[in-house]
Order: C-alpha cells, then sequence, then structure tokens
C-alpha cells in the first residue's frame, strides 16, 4: 500500500509504502524533500539507504493504523532535523 503525507506546514510532500514484514508491517519512504545539505546516515534521519525507516527492534508498527502514524511523525521529524540540523534520539 502506498500512501501521500503532506507535512503540517503544508510545504512538504512525503510517499510512504507499507509491507507486512514477518510480525510487523516495514515503512519505506519513497519520496522526501531534500535534506539540503545535511548528513544523510541512518543515525541521524533514521532512515536506511533502502528507504526503509529505522526502528529500535520490537517497536515496529503491528498495524497498518500504528504504521501511518509513525510515517507521519517521521516525516515531520526529518523535516525539524532537515531544518536544525539536529537529530533526535
Amino acid at each position: 500500500m502506498t500512501k501521500y503525507y503532506r507535512s503540517a506546514d503544508g510545504g512538504s510532500i512525503f510517499k510512504f509504502a507499507f509491507a507486512p514484514q514477518g510480525d510487523h508491517i516495514a515503512i519505506h519512504c519513497l519520496a522526501h524533500p531534500p535534506l539540503g545539505g545535511r548528513d544523510a546516515s541512518v543515525t541521524k534521519t533514521h532512515l536506511y539507504s533502502s528507504g526503509q525507516i529505522c526502528f529500535v527492534a520490537g517497536r515496529e508498527p503491528r498495524d497498518q493504523e500504528r504504521a501511518e502514524e509513525l510515517a507521519k511523525q517521521w516525516a515531520e521529524y526529518f523535516l525539524e532535523y532537515r531544518r536544525t540540523g539536529v537529530p533526535q534520539a
């Protein structure tokens, strides 16, 4: 399943793919705004080079509703990191 998300400020569009993966739902970001020169490492963006969003093992979303909620939270985090350069844990 693919879904789009418009940021809270209305200025950015993200495209996400959701797919069952074992006991949870994997989230892939298929499109996002550029990082504007920020470090793209997974430790800062929580985004693997494959486009999959990184979660702590055991804390992955287990249903579609939670997966969509976490994708939105990640999108807002991504924009904040892009704006400030300060990564969140």
